[in-house]
């Protein structure tokens, strides 16, 4: 009985193996993840000597079905155990959050002092470069979603009870007198009020009414009219993208119900996706310019700020670029929005500023 056993065993791990093998033979069945090139044996004339360990690696990356076999892995983590992956936390009420988020939920790697202080310096060069340019300035960073709900974190996962990094940053700005907004607030108020989810479930970032949130602050910041309320609403479906990275290969969503602000703004010049590094719009919103330094939170800002204001550049690319203007004018606001995950980025964000700043002094010496 014992034999039999091991034959049926074997014979079945190796049908297994046979079938994942030679099912790459069959047309669209193996699709290589991300970063998974297929190796040579021989290149130049001569054997690759890691061959056989670069051919483990690929094929453990593209066998037949593997999005499959990784989707129906992670159904069972997810459901049994609530567990994701290396790039997924799984946490309650089917909540998903991005594990690089996990440093700053738990305080385990904190900016230094210098860090700090180099960041809040590269805001200040660009808030004096705005001032100097006759623009407000306003840093606007958007929360990690663990931030506004750390209840749904596992409870493996052990908050930081001190300051966060942000927390550090805000003070340091306040000593500089850099204008910011904390969104954290508005944000953990409109949860508790009842008033639904600001974050989607299974996406990093804040949904619609989240998102609507931030921007109405920006707005009010500024001293700009929000758009008259009373605009309709439509439930919409989207991917998230947390759910991809944990099921790759099954397409599934999430709704969120959005407000239609399309009808007030138009995008100017080419427009494919609210991740294209260079966003324009045009409404018969309030007279002035807006131009917003942005990330992947930054897409849901664009119709509620691009309906409020007659010119808007939604801009991804860092280091930033103040100058940077399609119609060659100077804007009358300018707001830098990062995820707090990423503030370290804010070093070194100021470089396009401070040279063209030294490029302005030297020419000024020369008389010219």
């Amino acid at each position: 009985m014992k034999k039999a056993f091991c034959v049926v065993f074997c014979a079945a791990f190796f049908a297994v193996c046979a079938f994942f093998s030679l099912g790459m033979l069959i047309p669209g069945a193996s699709v290589a993840a991300e970063g998974a090139e297929k190796p040579v044996l021989v290149e130049d004339g001569k054997l690759q000597s890691g061959f056989g360990e670069a051919f483990e690696t690929w094929f453990s990356r593209s066998f037949a079905y593997r999005s499959y076999v990784v989707d129906a892995f992670s159904a069972l983590r997810e459901t049994c155990f609530r567990t994701g992956n290396d790039q997924v936390i799984v946490g309650r009420d089917g909540f998903l959050f991005f594990a690089e988020t996990t440093a700053d939920y738990e305080g385990s790697d904190p900016m230094t002092e210098e860090e700090l202080n180099a960041a809040a310096d590269a805001l200040l060069a660009l808030y004096h470069y705005a001032q100097e340019n006759g623009a407000a300035f306003l840093f606007a960073p958007a929360p990690n979603k663990n931030t506004i709900y750390p209840e749904k974190m596992p409870g493996r996962y052990a908050r930081n009870t001190g300051e966060s990094d942000l927390d550090r940053l805000f003070a340091l700005l306040g000593e500089r007198e850099i204008p910011f907004l904390d969104v954290r607030p508005l944000l953990l108020r409109a949860k508790e009020d009842g008033q639904g989810l600001v974050y989607h479930r299974r996406d990093t970032h804040w949904n619609a009414a989240g998102a609507e949130i931030a921007a109405e602050a920006i707005l009010d910041a500024f001293g700009i009219d929000r758009v008259a309320v009373g605009l309709s609403a439509e439930t919409c479906k989207a991917e998230g993208d947390l759910e991809s990275l944990l099921y790759p290969g099954v397409s599934r969503t999430e709704e969120d119900t959005v407000r239609v602000y399309e009808s007030l703004f138009t995008y100017k010049g080419s427009y494919k996706t609210p991740m294209d590094m260079r966003i324009l719009t045009q409404s018969g919103g309030a007279d002035g310019k807006l131009t917003i330094f942005r990330d992947s939170f930054g897409s849901a800002l664009i119709p509620p700020l691009a309906a409020a204001v007659k010119e808007v550049s939604f801009l991804r690319a860092m280091p930033y670029r103040m100058e940077l203007d399609p119609n060659g004018s100077a804007p009358q606001y300018v707001v830098v929005e990062i995820a707090e995950r990423n503030l370290r980025s804010l070093i070194g964000s100021d470089e396009n500023v401070r040279a063209r700043s030294a490029g302005e002094t030297e020419t000024n010496k020369d008389g010219r």
